[in-house]
């Protein structure tokens, strides 16, 4: 059952209260750390300033200096100096990891889901992409993809409070989906309005 807009943005909007709350934890990884999780802008692309294409002779950027211009808001030449950096570095999965983020904030999100889900098979032990994938998964109305991938975070981390709580948050707008739903099928059941008004 296709899930309406409005549904998806309110099921959206609960999630990312949680989704990427960890302010400052890194993971330990035989890859270089993933960077802290950072809320993804999933409902609106934020402004890009005018590209600027890179020097063909240009050094290869570093994280840091990629971070910083994503920062600075110059998104498109973020995403130019993240895959110029992938292409001798891409084993490194904290720059892949900024690169989906960087999608994200311009709006590409189908692009933003396919580095994470490659993320996901190559650095199965990174907990981060899994969270920000979720994200992504629920905006789109695909609910159920985001429930397994967040049970496949507690499956890699099994101690990670955050993924257990944005859990709950799903199944919690799942259940007020699925009891909005019976009442359009039977308004007069005093019995659901009492479960479902115990959920708003």
């Amino acid at each position: 059952m296709a899930l309406h807009p409005a549904a998806a943005r309110a099921i959206l909007a609960i999630l990312m209260t949680g989704l990427c709350r960890v302010g400052v934890a890194q993971e330990a990884v035989a890859t270089p750390p993933s960077p802290a999780e950072a809320p993804l802008s999933v409902t609106a692309p934020l402004p890009v300033a005018t590209a600027t294409p890179l020097p063909a002779d240009s050094p290869v950027s570093s994280p840091k200096a990629i971070q910083k211009l994503a920062s600075e808001g110059k998104l498109q030449e973020a995403l130019m100096a993240a895959d110029q950096y992938l292409e001798t570095n891409s084993q490194d999965g904290t720059v892949l990891f900024l690169k989906a983020k960087i999608l994200t904030k311009l709006g590409k999100t189908d692009d933003a889901i396919t580095v994470l889900e490659g993320m996901t098979e190559r650095f199965p032990e990174m907990v981060t992409p899994y969270n920000n994938l979720a994200a992504l998964y629920s905006a789109k109305g695909r609910l159920d993809d985001a429930r397994k991938t967040l049970e496949m975070a507690l499956m890699v981390q099994p101690n990670y409070a955050t993924a257990y709580e944005n859990l709950a948050d799903l199944y919690l707008a799942l259940a007020r989906q699925s009891y909005a739903h019976a009442l359009k099928l039977d308004p007069n059941n005093k019995t659901l309005k009492a479960k479902a008004d115990k959920l708003n």
